[in-house]
């Protein structure tokens, strides 16, 4: 199964979609004037058809064509990853389809609510990671909020970027370095900076457990947590020397890995929960660490949810529309530009997504329901 950014990142998205928009814009200007040029030649009739063209051209067909579009997400922030995929995928559905589509970013919760209240008329989109359904498993929202409750719509696109990072000075390049310094070192431990009921902390407790199976509980248990914080907060406490590994999107990140860093700021990344094209950096699975005999990836996946009694046909121009989207080499380039990895049309069929979605929620299931206790690694 195919699992599995800052400051930065705000200013590198603005960007990407202000060149997403203007290259849409410069097409439909082209063939606009076109279509009026031929009006011209053609008499009356001509030009009402062209006319009709022209108003299609960005414009999109479906039932939805002209309707206003709530797009929620699971987040408050407008700076971060949940925000920025979302409204990249709205501004190419809003072209295909022919709606205006507005992101709200609302929080998980209220998000999820949204999905049990609103109608099944595609108006109302949820478009969000795996903590749709993780938020449930960790039981920080109730079981009316599980994904039999809503359905799965399209998946959009992947953020493989989340790694864990240590200081230069570690000599720690993967997660194996780390794994030798304790078999190396027996009276040391190692503290790892992470939060609970997110990426990261299945992140970590799959590094756990693999080292547990591995090389035995002399060695694991010398893996240490510490829980909570900001990515601000973490960076700080790796320069402090407070954490000798922290946990965060390689965007943030990255500007400390380059030369001419101070060596108190300097870090290296590694352990990314999947492969990150344009970026130099060993992925958990390529590092060799497993989960139940199987390679361990775990890119944040993103989706759209919609609620349980969907229209099927409106469910339908969204598949279809999304097929195009991610097909479309200015999406593609888009998303590469921020390091997300666009999906091809088969992956982002409703059915492959589904089953996608489920299989995805049971390998994260058994994950949570193997690992110990983070209070029992706190350092």
């Amino acid at each position: 199964m195919r699992k599995v950014f800052k400051k930065a990142t705000a200013v590198v998205a603005a960007a990407a979609m202000v060149m997403s928009m203007a290259g849409c814009g410069s097409k439909a200007a082209t063939e606009t004037t076109a279509a009026a040029s031929e009006a011209a030649q053609g008499g009356e009739a001509a030009a009402t058809e062209a006319a009709t063209e022209a108003a299609n051209v960005g414009g999109g067909e479906s039932s939805l064509k002209g309707q206003n579009v709530r797009v929620v997400i699971g987040s408050t922030s407008t700076s971060g990853d949940s925000y920025m995929i979302a409204d990249l995928v709205t501004r190419y559905l809003s072209k295909e389809m022919g709606f205006n589509g507005k992101v709200d970013a609302i929080g998980n919760a209220a998000a999820l609510d949204e999905m049990q209240n609103a109608k099944g008329d595609g108006k109302t989109v949820m478009m969000f990671h795996d903590m749709t359904f993780l938020s449930v498993l960790f039981g920080s929202v109730d079981e009316q909020y599980s994904l039999e409750n809503m359905t799965v719509g399209p998946r959009i696109g992947q953020n493989p970027g989340a790694c864990f990072g240590a200081a230069a000075e570690k000599g720690w390049n993967n997660l194996s370095d780390v794994t030798k310094y304790l078999q190396d070192n027996p009276d040391a431990t190692v503290s790892f900076n992470i939060e609970s009921g997110a990426t990261s902390h299945l992140a970590f407790v799959a590094y756990y457990l693999y080292v547990q199976e591995t090389y035995g509980d002399e060695v694991a248990g010398r893996i240490k947590a510490i829980v909570g914080g900001t990515t601000a907060e973490k960076l700080q406490r790796l320069w402090d020397r407070n954490a000798d590994v922290i946990y965060g999107d390689t965007s943030a990140f990255e500007q400390y890995t380059k030369d001419g860093v101070e060596n108190q700021l300097k870090m290296t990344m590694f352990g990314s929960c999947g492969e990150v094209e344009g970026l130099e950096i060993d992925s958990m699975a390529k590092d060799g660490v497993t989960f139940d005999g199987e390679p361990f990836e775990f890119a944040k996946d993103f989706c759209m949810y919609f609620p349980k009694d969907m229209d099927a046909s409106v469910l339908a121009e969204y598949e279809a529309a999304m097929k195009k989207v991610t097909e479309d080499p200015a999406f593609v380039a888009d998303m590469q530009k921020l390091y997300y990895n666009a999906l091809s049309a088969d992956e982002v069929g409703v059915e492959a997504s589904k089953e996608f979605i489920y299989n995805k929620r049971e390998m994260c299931k058994a994950l949570i329901e193997k690992a110990p206790s983070l209070d029992t690694l706190t350092q």
